[in-house]
């Protein structure tokens, strides 16, 4: 597999994981969002969608599916994938897959494969292999050949498979945690946080969704789960990259509406409060990504984009 993890390397600079201990943190419509506000600051972004069991990026990108057929922006992607694993693994040396763009994003899901209801139940070890046929076998380059800078691959909940299968294949750059202010979701993040640290993966920092609403009416911040005490707070040392609101503009990009940080008034939406917190995450991303080795590039791009936000 060696030339196609090559390839996948020499398309796209860096391979971020997005992910977290527990589930309904609001991890994949964060993924979209953040990959929105990347591009709009000027940078070619890619999307991996790594959640076999639900893979969800595609409904949030507007892309209806049936089985077999995306309709949306962007080429039919490979039905070959839903091949027996064994097949699939045995032709390592086909063509490689060249992702789905939608709103200029580059995409790569097992749902662009199957129908939105068919249900997709791999044993563990074969979620893993699925991971990493369609891992090595990316092409992250856009429809003019231009190359990814950022991949961000919405890993799913917990610290079983395809997470060990991703980290062993090399594909892993860094990690953002996306958490609440839960108890709970701090315990068992302090689980997934020991697992990166053995695995010395590096986490650029964390996210903390859905920390309060904003009033419509006055602006007011009315926070939706206290902040944890110091001593409770499970990421203590790990840089927190932005807080970011529960607010409708957010899910608003199910289709036909594009993600929130493509949406402004020159696009005929008004002006989200939303907007400002999503834009302060991607800067801390964007500084964050910077300290990787090969983020230096993305650093300088953003910050010679002259008309980006």
């Amino acid at each position: 597999m060696q030339n196609f993890l090559s390839r996948a390397r020499a398309t796209s600079r860096l391979h971020i994981m997005m992910i977290s201990a527990k589930g309904g943190v609001g991890k994949s419509t964060l993924t979209v969002n953040l990959a929105a506000a990347l591009q709009a600051k000027g940078l070619r972004v890619g999307i991996f969608d790594g959640d076999i069991h639900g893979p969800n990026i595609p409904a949030l990108l507007g892309i209806a599916q049936k089985r077999g057929t995306a309709q949306g922006q962007g080429e039919p992607p490979h039905p070959e994938l839903m091949m027996p694993i064994e097949a699939r693994l045995d032709g390592m040396d086909a063509r490689p897959i060249k992702p789905y763009e939608r709103y200029g994003l580059m995409l790569m899901s097992l749902g662009l494969v199957v129908g939105e209801q068919q249900a997709i139940t791999p044993e563990a070890s074969t979620a893993g292999k699925m991971i990493a046929v369609m891992l090595h076998r990316m092409d992250w380059s856009d429809s003019e050949g231009n190359p990814a800078d950022v991949v961000l691959v919405d890993m799913p909940p917990g610290t079983g498979e395809p997470l060990h299968t991703f980290i062993e294949q090399g594909m892993v750059d860094g990690a953002i945690l996306v958490a609440t202010r839960e108890k709970l979701a701090h315990l068992d993040n302090g689980r997934l946080l020991r697992l990166l640290k053995h695995e010395r993966v590096p986490v650029l920092g964390v996210v903390e969704n859905m920390t309060h609403v904003i009033c419509p009416r006055c602006g007011e911040l009315i926070e939706m789960y206290p902040a944890p005490a110091a001593e409770e707070a499970v990421y203590a040392g790990v840089p927190v990259l932005g807080a970011l609101p529960f607010h409708p503009d957010f899910l608003r990009e199910t289709r036909p509406a594009a993600p929130l940080a493509l949406r402004t008034p020159d696009t005929g939406e008004p002006e989200s409060p939303a907007r400002a917190p999503l834009f302060a995450l991607a800067d801390a991303a964007v500084t964050a990504m910077s300290s990787l080795k090969g983020g230096a590039v993305i650093r300088r791009k953003v910050d010679e984009c002259e008309d980006c936000p």
